[in-house]
């Protein structure tokens, strides 16, 4: 009866040669360390500035489903407001009773001309449900001193940037003439109730926020928007529920409309979506130079420990067994510097999760619905996933210096 082979300690001895030279381990550890604390940063960071554009995208452009007239978007950047949507009052009743629909709000978009303190510039309109707005577009949470224009009311709330290039203050009177439904022009008096911050550049450099009602009659179009913006308690669910909403209100809509996802209102945010994959070959670059200098560092440790690995394969330990015991030592290095790197980077994700990041100088030249604070998403997840990721690196990257260390002969290795 042979006997039983003894099981080798493995973790054990490899725990203990990391403490051999403790300089090369720390550097490793630091190594990895580093690496960690960047990947679950930056997963936070960069899941924040996606969220960033695609929540103001959502709020201030498409909702998640967007409702026009035929042929509207084919000419959006003219925004004719002729290719108008009639009855909205009944659309919305309709639209509201989905199951799936969170709340739809009527606007108003058009191209005016602002007439101010002696200065005229062209503008963007935006006529806008006042009491259903709050969780989106929130144009009383944009009102500076708190007065946003009031519904029956010649009033204007103007975006702080514009007002400045009007030279423009609360209280002032200011003519804005714009299209009309029939292809006419109108005008409306309005006095300037508050200035509107909006944290959005494109906005803040050029909207006025009227009262559905008030850009209605700019506009010579009672009972009509625009569009329709459609949000929904899940946003996932925008394709499908566009389908169910064009289908719902055929029979009562009055001509031909388009009603489209936000996922298919253009490449912006279908760019945003493919931009999440490339966040894996930035982690995986990170990795890669966590990963060259662990092989560094274990290729110097086995020339140093030849005869030490020369000895315990003459004393019959398996080749296995050795590969086993290097890769181990990667891996409790990996193990050491996934765990502080990921407490790290947790640590400067949740820290900036509340305060933010300024990017409001940047956002300024960006024609693009964006935020000038970025706050990071983080999340337990990307903290293990950091940490594994770092494990999983420090073993791959102490495998190659394992297979040299093998292919050496007992008796050549001893002699060394």
């Amino acid at each position: 009866m042979s006997k039983r082979r003894r099981r080798i300690p493995v973790f054990r001895l490899a725990w203990r040669n990391t403490r051999r030279n403790t300089r090369r381990t720390l550097l490793t550890v630091i190594a990895v360390t580093i690496a960690v604390t960047a990947i679950t940063f930056m997963f936070a960071y960069i899941t924040g500035i996606l969220g960033n554009f695609v929540d103001s995208y959502a709020r201030s452009e498409s909702g998640h489903v967007r409702i026009r007239k035929d042929g509207y978007t084919e000419r959006e950047r003219l925004m004719p407001v002729y290719l108008k949507v009639d009855g909205v009052s009944e659309l919305l009743s309709s639209i509201r009773e989905h199951p799936d629909v969170e709340e739809a709000v009527p606007r108003i978009r058009s191209s005016v001309l602002v007439d101010g303190a002696g200065s005229n510039r062209p503008g963007l309109l935006l006529g806008l449900d006042l009491d259903r707005e709050g969780p989106y577009l929130n144009p009383t949470g944009m009102a500076v001193n708190g007065n946003p224009p009031r519904p029956g009311f010649p009033e204007v709330m103007i975006g702080t940037e514009f007002a400045d290039r009007l030279s423009i203050d609360v209280g002032d009177t200011i003519t804005v003439l714009g299209q009309t439904a029939y292809r006419s022009l109108g005008g409306l008096r309005l006095v300037v109730t508050d200035l509107a911050f909006s944290g959005i550049s494109f906005l803040d450099n050029s909207m006025l926020v009227l009262p559905i009602d008030q850009a209605q009659e700019l506009a010579d179009m009672p009972d009509a928007a625009t569009e329709i913006l459609v949000f929904s308690h899940d946003a996932e669910l925008a394709e499908s529920l566009a389908a169910q909403l064009e289908e719902q209100l055929a029979p009562i809509v009055e001509g031909d409309i388009e009603v489209l996802s936000w996922l298919d209102q253009g490449q912006l945010m279908r760019t945003m979506q493919m931009m999440r994959p490339l966040l894996g070959v930035v982690m995986g670059l990170m990795l890669l130079m966590a990963g060259l200098i662990i092989v560094n560092t274990m290729l110097m440790t086995v020339m140093e420990r030849t005869q030490e690995l020369g000895m315990q394969a003459a004393l019959g330990m398996r080749r296995s067994d050795i590969v086993f015991l290097i890769v181990s030592e990667g891996i409790v290095i990996g193990l050491l510097g996934g765990f502080v790197g990921a407490i790290l980077g947790s640590g400067v994700g949740i820290w900036l999760e509340h305060s933010g990041i300024d990017f409001t100088a940047a956002a300024r030249g960006i024609d693009l619905p964006f935020q000038g604070m970025v706050y990071p998403d983080w999340t337990l997840s990307y903290a293990v996933t950091g940490m594994l990721l770092g494990i999983l690196a420090a073993g791959v990257a102490a495998l190659y210096p394992a297979l040299r260390a093998i292919k050496m002969a007992p008796a050549e290795a001893l002699r060394q």
